[in-house]
């Protein structure tokens, strides 16, 4: 079975416990998986202001989700998405019409290195600002 390379992003509503969040984020990776997908990150974010209203909410908690899937993964989960009143808004998107597990996985490891890179050059020039 060929998997392609997606990204879905979807909001949940802001009145969500964490647990409520948890138990959201593994039903629609356990969709993913249960048709022979691979889930290669999953990134929850903290609340955020919206930039405009969606279902009368200015606040929510996105959850961005790459991984490789068949299309029939894609579309139980589009259905389940529009099912779940814990779910706002939601967006897949293609990235790649092969998916290879490593290399998606490789990506993520190097933004993560990047990215804590950043925070260490950040806190040495607030470290020798304040130091000024």
């Amino acid at each position: 079975m060929k998997l392609h390379h997606y990204e879905t992003i979807f909001l949940l509503h802001p009145e969500l416990s964490n647990e409520e969040r948890e138990t959201a984020v593994e039903k629609f990776s356990s969709i993913i998986k249960d048709d022979q997908g691979q889930i290669v990150n999953i990134d929850q974010w903290p609340l955020k202001k919206l930039a405009y209203k969606v279902q009368k909410q200015t606040q929510g908690y996105y959850v961005v989700m790459d991984f490789g899937a068949p299309g029939s993964a894609i579309e139980e989960l589009t259905r389940n998405f529009r099912l779940d009143e814990r779910v706002m808004k939601f967006m897949t998107t293609k990235l790649d019409d092969e998916f290879d597990p490593e290399e998606a996985a490789k990506k993520y490891a190097q933004k993560e290195t990047k990215e804590s890179q950043e925070q260490a050059e950040t806190s040495e020039v607030d470290q020798e600002q304040k130091e000024d």
